[in-house]
C-alpha cells in the first residue's frame, strides 16, 4: 500500500477512482458520510468498527488507524480488486489485517482464499476481521518473495506499511520467506486455476510478476498488483491496465 500526502489527497479529486469510491461509500457503507470524510481527511478515533454491505450480507470490519480506513475504502470502494462474483480461487500475498480478504470472501459463499503474512500484530487483527470464514481460508504467516530462505522484514506501528529489507524502517523482525513460484504451483495443485492473484508485498511486486513462470501464468486469469509507479513492461498472455496505484494484468 503507497503513502498518502497532501497533494496525492488533493489530486484525487481529479481522478475517476475518486469518485468511484465516493459513490461506493454511499452504496456498501453504513454511516457513509462519516466513512468518506475519515477516508479523505484521516481523522477519527480508533479502533473502531463500521459495517459494510456485500453480496452475503453486512459485514463487520475493525479498523486500528485511518490507514486501515483507506484500505477498506480501496478494497469495498475504489474497487482496486475488482473481483466476480462467481470467483472460487483468490491467492492474497500481503494480507495485512484481512480487509483484500473479507472483500474476495464476500463475494460468494464458496470462495477460497489463501493468504500470506508474516506479521504477528496483523495476522492476530486479520484472524479478528475473519472471524466465521474460518474454513475458507488458509493463512500462511511467511513473506512471499523470490527465494526460500529467511529474512528481516521491516515494519512501521501500524502494520499497513512494511516488506522484506526494509532496513530504513526502525522495527525489524525475521520472518520466513517462501518462493513466489512454489507457492502458486502448491496453489495449482490444489486448485487447479487461479481467478485472482493480488500482490501487495512493498516493493516486490514488479520482480514477483516479472519471475512467475510462463506454465503458472497460463492457469491465472487475474493479477493485481500494488505499485507506487507505472508498472514497467507487459506481461504475456495478458492485458494491462493501471488503475490508480494498482497495476492490473486481465487474461
Amino acid at each position: 500500500m503507497y503513502h498518502r500526502t497532501k497533494i496525492g489527497i488533493f489530486s484525487a479529486f481529479f481522478k475517476k477512482q475518486f469518485y468511484i469510491a465516493f459513490i461506493n461509500i454511499f452504496r456498501y457503507f453504513h454511516s457513509p458520510l462519516g466513512v468518506f470524510l475519515e477516508y479523505v481527511f484521516r481523522f477519527g478515533s480508533y479502533p473502531k468498527e463500521i459495517f459494510v454491505r456485500t453480496p452475503i450480507g453486512k459485514q463487520k470490519v475493525t479498523l486500528y488507524c485511518s490507514d486501515d480506513m483507506i484500505t477498506v475504502v480501496e478494497c469495498f470502494g475504489k474497487l482496486d480488486y475488482r473481483a466476480r462474483k462467481d470467483i472460487s480461487c483468490v491467492v492474497d500475498f500481503g494480507s495485512n489485517i484481512g480487509i483484500s480478504a473479507l472483500y474476495f470472501l464476500t463475494r460468494n459463499t464458496q470462495v477460497k482464499v489463501f493468504l500470506f503474512e508474516p506479521l504477528p500484530k496483523n495476522i492476530e487483527r486479520l484472524k479478528r476481521n475473519l472471524q466465521g470464514f474460518e474454513n475458507r481460508y488458509e493463512l500462511d504467516p511467511v513473506a512471499v518473495g523470490l527465494e526460500n530462505g529467511t529474512s528481516s522484514f521491516g515494519w512501521e506501528p501500524t502494520g499497513r506499511y512494511g516488506g522484506l529489507n526494509k532496513s530504513e524502517m526502525e522495527n525489524q523482525i525475521e520472518v520466513q520467506v517462501k518462493n513466489a513460484n512454489e507457492v502458486v504451483q502448491d496453489i495449482l495443485n490444489k486448485n487447479g486455476t487461479i481467478d485472482i492473484l493480488k500482490i501487495d508485498v512493498e516493493g516486490l511486486e514488479e520482480d514477483i510478476i516479472n519471475n512467475l513462470e510462463p506454465h503458472l501464468l497460463k492457469k491465472i486469469d487475474r493479477i493485481y498488483a500494488e505499485t507506487e509507479t507505472e508498472f514497467k513492461g507487459d506481461l504475456p498472455g495478458f492485458r494491462k491496465e493501471q488503475y490508480g496505484a494498482i497495476a492490473q494484468f486481465f487474461k
